[in-house]
């Protein structure tokens, strides 16, 4: 895992890691090789990947998110007044911005869609953010969990664990993050942290 510099450096928004594109510390680079990651991920059979590259729109976020699920995963849960509301179950994956590391857990989301136009008026989602309790997937999961990791092996990512990420912080630091207050810092929010 990471030495208190390398997590001080994370921190700080340096990357770490010695393996390319990360070790040329190149943002450019590094955001080429996530694409790269991506198509390849929307290449699996009956798989659908869709990502997150701005930021949710605001701030920094030292990862990208992706969420992936196949389309039976998605259901029609209410159909009225003009609208339907959708919910689809699948997988996220961020990847880390600073180093080649990935966590992984599962997700459903809701859209709200206007039925007359398609246009997406409402939804909400979750986060693996909000703690390593998250990193789960059910065996409802597994098969495409298993080809995921797979892609990320590939790519030289390596996966990171809830036990490994769930350890307290051993030095006093700031972190731009909205998830938790600086005397509960955890190993997580210094690698994968989103400004708001």
């Amino acid at each position: 895992m990471f030495n208190n510099e390398q997590l001080q450096d994370l921190i700080a928004g340096k990357s770490v890691g010695n393996k390319f594109p990360y070790s040329i510390n190149d943002d450019q680079e590094i955001e080429a090789h996530i694409r790269r990651l991506f198509h390849r991920i929307n290449r699996i059979p009956n798989l659908v990947c869709e990502a997150e590259w701005n930021h949710f729109g605001s701030g920094y976020a030292s990862f990208v998110e992706l969420f992936c699920y196949r389309k039976e995963d998605v259901k029609v849960v209410e159909e009225k007044y003009g609208r339907r509301e959708i919910r689809t179950d699948g997988i996220i994956i961020d990847i880390c911005r600073l180093a080649p590391v990935a966590i992984m857990g599962e997700d459903d989301r809701y859209k709200t869609i206007r039925t007359e136009t398609n246009e997406v008026v409402g939804g909400a989602h979750g986060t693996l953010l909000s703690g390593p309790h998250r990193l789960k997937i059910s065996k409802d999961f597994q098969t495409i969990a298993e080809n995921l990791k797979q892609v990320l092996e590939e790519f030289d990512y390596e996966l990171l664990e809830a036990k490994e990420l769930n350890q307290p912080l051993s030095f006093q630091t700031e972190i731009a993050t909205i998830y938790r207050e600086p005397r509960e810092y955890l190993v997580m929010d210094a690698i994968f942290y989103w400004e708001d």
